[in-house]
């Protein structure tokens, strides 16, 4: 009864300090409003003036908005190409080429465990690379791209060397899934959000030549492979691929740099030019008080917490609708291609195929992404970002079902899906990141994609055991190739519901 008692004398007390401290908010709030300055926070009060002071909104002078100067060319901008070229040859091209180290592995290494159970080693994998974009993309706008790129390439490479070593299912997951997915990871933001920082009319293009090194990576790996591991063996094949990474890795983070600080300076002058709009218009911030955080039931230490993850993953983009169906679309394909990427050399086995034409089509599909990163990224400078890769995702799904589901045992069908498949693929994947920026702003690039995968790594981490579930104890994969379409065509439904948000049913590009 006492401790009711007490508890209702702190929450008056609280509601008059509440009063209390409300009523000074106002009151430096029109002091603010003289000065032009208004406080942050998430809790707003809107203090409308009179009409008269609305409608200065549309004299506003348009010399004082703040304007970011990109380079779009030059020798540095173009060394950060090159140098995003070879991260990505590293990185992307390693998650490519995740099939050749897979079916060897299923093959001759843990030969004792099912394939589902080996399935977790590269959904492991998946969901750390992507999902660790949560942090890593929080990093680059905070610390730069040169600092956790090291730390990145430090990782990969040793987990290289570790998975190398690697015989049974824990060690794999250890070795491969999650230190060389945490290296990835790291890599991920500076390389395809850097690029931001440099290039504005030539983003789409920069972007594309720069992911072409993902395909390039995704046709040298294997080739490495199909060449070695008869010679030398899973072991020093493995061991070799670590090298050639470190020597890579070495040159990308000498070459990496970013402009952070200016990205910066244009944050706080864009923000500065808000706050004089909303001054106009007879708006007023007010900040977001720790009573009231009280009185919500919110402690100090849960409040802190939040921040703390509101600092790493921009939660509040999903308040965009437009945002939420480009996630959702980017979830889904990532369950279409993973299976592709990870299974096309498996699935070549058991249609009675050898393992080196599966190793090949696994290089056919990286080698045409070379094109599939090129050519729709310069088409989408002048047509649009929403529109190209709406029109990529729906020719992934025609070519699973036209060619794929019931034609992939002939030898001729199955090369020729192969080759169209990983021109679809490859250009959703280089206009993911441009998506993301074009519905941001310069200085939450790397949070806005890093947000973004955060969700896509929950389906990376569930498509590859889903897939092999669905092979079923006899080895068909006849249901994960339809499984792979199903998705890829509700994804394409989600990429043209966010075109329709921009643009409407309108020839316009976007």
């Amino acid at each position: 009864m006492s401790e009711d008692r007490s508890t209702s004398i702190e929450s008056v007390h609280s509601l008059e300090e509440d009063e209390i401290t409300q009523t000074r908010m106002k009151s430096q709030c029109h002091q603010d409003k003289e000065t032009g300055i208004a406080k942050n926070g998430s809790f707003k009060e809107l203090a409308h003036t009179d009409s008269a002071s609305a409608t200065s909104d549309s004299d506003i002078d348009q010399d004082d908005k703040p304007h970011m100067d990109y380079p779009d060319g030059g020798l540095k901008a173009n060394t950060i190409v090159l140098a995003c070229w070879i991260g990505f040859v590293s990185n992307f091209g390693l998650i490519n080429s995740t099939g050749a180290i897979e079916s060897r592995v299923q093959q001759y290494i843990l030969t004792e465990n099912t394939a589902t159970e080996i399935s977790w080693i590269f959904s492991i994998f998946s969901f750390v690379a992507f999902g660790c974009n949560l942090i890593s993309g929080r990093l680059f706008d905070k610390y730069g791209a040169k600092t956790i790129s090291i730390i990145g390439s430090i990782l990969l490479v040793g987990g290289l060397f570790a998975t190398a070593n690697c015989r049974t299912l824990v060690e794999f997951i250890l070795g491969f899934g999650i230190c060389c997915g945490v290296g990835c990871a790291l890599l991920m933001a500076p390389n395809v959000s850097v690029i931001g920082h440099y290039f504005d009319k030539h983003r789409g293009i920069a972007m594309g030549i720069a992911m072409s090194g993902a395909s390039v990576g995704g046709i040298v790996w294997p080739l490495l492979c199909l060449g070695l591991y008869d010679k030398v063996g899973y072991t020093w094949t493995i061991r070799i691929l670590a090298f050639a990474m470190l020597l890579l890795l070495g040159i990308y983070c000498i070459l990496i740099d970013d402009r952070r600080k200016e990205v910066a300076q244009y944050s706080t002058e864009l923000k500065a030019q808000r706050l004089r709009e909303r001054e106009k218009l007879g708006i007023c911030e007010v900040s977001f008080s720790r009573k009231i955080a009280n009185k919500m039931f919110l402690t100090r230490k849960l409040l802190s917490t939040a921040h703390k993850i509101q600092d790493a993953v921009d939660f509040s983009m999903l308040r965009d609708l437009t945002y939420d169906f480009l996630v959702l679309g980017v979830f889904l394909n990532e369950f279409s291609l993973l299976l592709v990427f990870t299974y096309i050399p498996t699935y070549a086995i058991s249609e009675n195929f050898s393992q080196s034409t599966g190793l090949l089509a696994l290089i056919i599909v990286n080698a045409t992404g070379v094109v599939g990163r090129y050519v729709p990224s310069y088409i989408a400078d002048k047509y649009g970002n929403f529109n190209i890769i709406t029109v990529s995702s729906f020719f992934m799904s025609c070519f699973i079902f036209v060619l794929w589901v019931p034609f992939g045992n002939y030898y001729g069908c199955f090369m020729t899906f192969a080759g169209l498949f990983g021109v679809a693929c490859a250009s959703t994947l280089v206009l993911t990141p441009l998506c993301t920026s074009e519905i941001s702003e310069p200085q939450n690039y790397g949070k806005a994609y890093g947000t973004c995968y955060f969700f896509c790594a929950f389906g990376n981490l569930i498509s590859l055991p889903i897939g092999m579930a669905l092979t079923g104890s006899n080895g068909n994969y006849q249901n994960m190739a339809i499984f792979s379409g199903v998705t890829s065509a509700i994804g394409t439904i989600a990429f043209a519901s966010a075109r329709y948000r921009l643009g409407g049913f309108k020839l316009v590009a976007v």
